[in-house]
């Protein structure tokens, strides 16, 4: 296939004989506000009143595809406490389940797909890196665990153990009333008794 994915459809940078002036994902989903924006960029830099796009090594908007999909996922947070889920459908990290969140760069989980909703993981489902070099052959087979995901997801454990253990002794000591506070009416502190 010469270099080109299993799908058969080229990147935009790939087909080009000349220098690149910015590359897409090699497949149909690009995310609207994405385009339009790198769009509007493009048509200001024509116009002389922005400079040279700034570009990742895979000649992608370095602003939209700086930041992985971990980072700005709802369940980043389960990731560091070591919360992983067994199975669809739980709010935990979805890792282990074949999610290649935290190596995809990609802005679809804090932007969404359309008006801010959506971003594969934040609505149950894996990223299987659609906007990444390489899709689909490099992250296939879909729904297992990524290669690099088990080692991670393991030197995580204990981090994530003691950052649990330690958060709920805070929730246990902050999460109730003061003893000071009696059970008759509330003062507002600027009373004089």
């Amino acid at each position: 296939m010469n270099g080109m994915n299993l799908s058969g459809k080229p990147g935009m940078v790939q087909p080009m004989q000349m220098p690149p002036t910015f590359g897409q994902p090699p497949t149909p989903p690009i995310q609207p506000d994405n385009f339009m924006e790198t769009l509007l960029y493009l048509l200001y830099q024509a116009a002389g009143r922005y400079p040279m796009i700034p570009l990742d090594e895979a000649l992608r908007p370095r602003w939209l595809f700086g930041p992985t999909v971990h980072e700005g996922c709802d369940r980043g947070g389960y990731y560091e406490q070591a919360d992983f889920a067994a199975h669809f459908g739980a709010p935990s990290c979805i890792v282990k389940l074949g999610c290649w969140g935290p190596v995809v760069r990609c802005n679809v989980g804090k932007r969404g797909w359309m008006n801010g909703v959506g971003g594969c993981p934040n609505v149950g489902g894996v990223c299987i890196g659609c906007t990444m070099p390489g899709f689909p052959d490099k992250f296939m087979p879909f729904l297992d665990e990524p290669p690099g995901a088990r080692m991670s997801s393991s030197a995580v454990l204990m981090y994530g153990r003691t950052v649990r253990a330690l958060r709920n002794f805070t929730r246990a000591s902050l999460d109730k009333e003061p003893s000071w506070r009696g059970k008759g009416p509330l003062s507002s502190g600027y009373e004089r008794g």
